[in-house]
């Protein structure tokens, strides 16, 4: 039997390794990869922007959810009690000084904190103190940069009004200081011996002898027409126009932004006013939306353009930072009797 033989010839590529062979293998080059970086540098800077506009757009939503919340358990409260609450409580009555908070909190679910509250004695004072060193987060707009601000006003007597600050405010009008700020065509007409004018009285009014009660009836510029609880954010530090200067009680001139904690009785306040606090210099700028955060003085938020509100029909509106000041009084007045304008 013949064999047949196979013989395989396996044949191995010779591999050079030669520094110009494969040119497509080669690294990057220092030029190249500065190339890179500054084209992903300048994606990031387009991208960044759109991140932080959706991150305030969300920011800004929730805010109008507690706008929506809060004026939500006012109109509640008004439907049960057939009467809108005070600003402010009469100091020398049964229910000593409170704000309009504490009254509203039931309808907020807020029933648990209130089974402790005690309208007999003051906000600041035990157990009231205790509630009042908790937060009450559908108080607080999550764009403020510092959320957890808490007030620590010295009082000449123990203890010091304490409590964690608030981003809200209910309106109570407008002062009557406004007529400074406004041409001679726009200013409003009153009494001015009068302290309070009927005609500058907003919703949340506090008590005064011929205001003994607030209620729906008195909102005869319509409830969709009327403010009832505005931004005021930041407080007790001070903000003007994005620049802020921290709280500080004792200095001179002091530097406080009146009104933080959330169940003071500083809370509700009117427009209008320059006057700052515990200081002799009138607020500076121009009097209107985010301007400056000081009690009395205009709306006051972290959102770019405006701030929110909720009107007294409980929809929520964004007012823009440069609307006309006559128009946004006008809308801050329960019975001003102006005619309708679109806002």
């Amino acid at each position: 039997m013949n064999i047949l033989k196979f013989s395989v010839c396996w044949r191995v590529p010779l591999i050079h390794n030669h520094p110009h062979r494969d040119r497509s293998q080669r690294a990057f080059t220092l030029v190249e990869l500065l190339v890179v970086i500054a084209v992903i540098g300048v994606l990031l800077g387009l991208l960044l922007p759109a991140v932080q506009a959706a991150r305030e757009a969300s920011r800004r939503s929730k805010c109008s959810n507690n706008l929506k919340q809060l004026a939500l358990g006012i109109l509640s409260y008004e439907s049960v009690r057939m009467k809108l609450p005070l600003g402010y409580t009469n100091p020398a009555g049964s229910t000593k000084w409170h704000s309009w908070v504490p009254f509203v909190m039931p309808f907020l679910e807020e029933s648990a904190k209130m089974k402790q509250y005690d309208f007999s004695v003051e906000w600041w004072k035990s157990p009231n103190r205790e509630i009042s060193m908790t937060p009450l987060r559908v108080m607080q707009c999550p764009s403020t940069p510092a959320l957890d601000r808490i007030a620590d006003k010295p009082e000449s007597s123990p203890p010091n009004k304490t409590g964690f600050c608030a981003d809200y405010f209910g309106m109570a009008g407008v002062n009557k200081e406004i007529n400074n700020a406004l041409s001679g065509a726009e200013q409003f007409t009153f009494n001015s011996s009068d302290a309070s004018p009927l005609i500058l009285r907003g919703p949340l009014f506090w008590y005064a002898t011929d205001n003994p009660f607030n209620s729906l009836e008195q909102v005869t510029d319509g409830q969709s027409r009327t403010i009832l609880i505005g931004e005021c954010a930041g407080r007790e530090d001070v903000w003007r126009i994005g620049k802020m200067t921290p709280v500080n009680y004792t200095s001179s001139p002091a530097s406080r932004a009146r009104g933080g904690a959330w169940l003071t009785t500083d809370n509700p306040y009117q427009i209008g006013s320059r006057t700052a606090w515990n200081d002799p210099s009138p607020i500076p700028g121009r009097l209107g939306i985010n301007n400056s955060n000081e009690w009395g003085h205009c709306l006051y938020s972290f959102h770019p353009g405006g701030a929110n509100v909720s009107m007294s029909d409980g929809s929520v509106h964004f007012m823009a930072a440069d609307m006309s000041l006559r128009l946004l009084a006008e809308l801050c007045t329960r019975a001003g009797g102006e005619p309708s304008t679109e806002f």
